[in-house]
């Protein structure tokens, strides 16, 4: 049985352990005077039963003031120096207390004064190092408990969180869509059809595949040409759009919708440059399983132009904080606007 197995079960008993321990000592310290005395159990009287459970009692008190006051006001608040001094002291006391006592008992006779003085001396101090090694093995075992717990609330805190902003993605990315389809149905265009096929297949995608926690982002390019065709025949040929894919790793697995946020808005910002032959330049690098890498850039007319979605914490600042909680010191994200250009980078490791 390991050691945080049997302090778990001895905390729900909080005494008995403490009872267990000092029994053991008796029984440890009747065979040592045996061994050490040459003693018998024939020889052993009324005085010395008493004597013996005194200098074990004595030694609980040795032991209890090191554990209860000692370690937690002085060693644990790092004053070595009044931990040592009144440590002594401690060991001082038991000596002095058990020496008189055992000598009442003995008739008031030491045979050989300096030889108990040292044994005494090792006997408590032999308690002190064994009830503070174990008090220090049952508090680490608790801080590692409670390390775990607050691991645990951290971890459901950051799921809820993720469930909350990507539950933001999904009825707004969808408001777009039908915004858009809702135009075309209004000029009864040709291209309607098509796209309410092409969103039936994002729905779905969103629907099923975006309660996953992560999913091979082979699917998630799939799902993102189907949102440029879509965005490509809302905007018409004068936004030219180029999305290149360098590598084969489209098995490494990633937040469902992660990029939906980035599109959006090199959507956004490619149709307002109507004027400067619109483009949206996308790159994603998967030559490495251990790394994702993705850019996207377009132009743009408006320096001071300012994204809603922002603004508003449904689009870019939505993906930055996933990213914090989904890789943690694993990503890096660089946006980089000037006066007719907009860029993102980021860099997903997954070791």
């Amino acid at each position: 049985m390991r050691i945080k197995e049997i302090y778990h079960k001895c905390k729900k008993h909080f005494i008995l352990p403490h009872i267990i321990f000092w029994l053991f000592s008796i029984v440890l310290f009747i065979l040592v005077l045996f061994y050490t005395r040459d003693f018998r159990l024939s020889k052993i009287d009324l005085a010395m039963a008493v004597n013996i459970l005194v200098t074990v009692l004595l030694l609980s008190i040795s032991v209890y003031i090191n554990l209860l006051w000692l370690i937690p006001f002085f060693f644990g608040k790092r004053k070595y120096l009044l931990f040592f001094i009144f440590q002594m002291g401690n060991i001082l006391l038991f000596i002095v207390l058990n020496f008189i006592i055992s000598g009442w008992f003995e008739g008031g006779a030491h045979r050989n004064f300096p030889a108990e003085i040292v044994a005494e001396f090792i006997l408590v101090l032999i308690f002190l190092v064994i009830t503070t090694l174990l008090k220090f093995t049952r508090d680490s075992i608790t801080l590692q408990d409670v390390e775990l717990k607050m691991k645990e609330v951290e971890k459901q805190k950051i799921e809820a969180e993720l469930k909350v902003l990507q539950a933001q993605v999904n009825p707004h990315f969808f408001f777009n869509i039908l915004n858009s389809l809702y135009s075309l149905t209004l000029d009864k265009s040709e291209k309607a059809p098509e796209m309410i096929l092409k969103l039936s297949e994002l729905m779905r995608y969103v629907i099923y595949g975006a309660k996953e926690d992560a999913i091979p982002i082979g699917k998630q390019l799939e799902f993102l040409q189907n949102y440029i065709y879509l965005e490509s025949l809302r905007s018409g040929e004068s936004l030219k759009v180029d999305m290149q894919i360098t590598g084969a790793h489209t098995e490494v697995k990633i937040d469902p919708l992660l990029f939906v946020a980035f599109f959006e808005n090199a959507f956004k910002h490619g149709t307002k440059a109507r004027e400067n032959n619109p483009y949206i330049d996308i790159r994603f690098d998967l030559t490495s399983e251990k790394q994702v890498i993705f850019f996207i850039q377009n132009n743009k007319d408006d320096f001071h132009f300012k994204d809603k979605q922002e603004q508003g914490g449904i689009g870019l600042q939505n993906v930055k904080k996933r990213l914090k909680m989904l890789y943690p010191d694993r990503h890096q994200l660089t946006i980089t606007e000037t006066e007719d250009l907009y860029r993102v980078d980021l860099s997903i490791r997954f070791i």
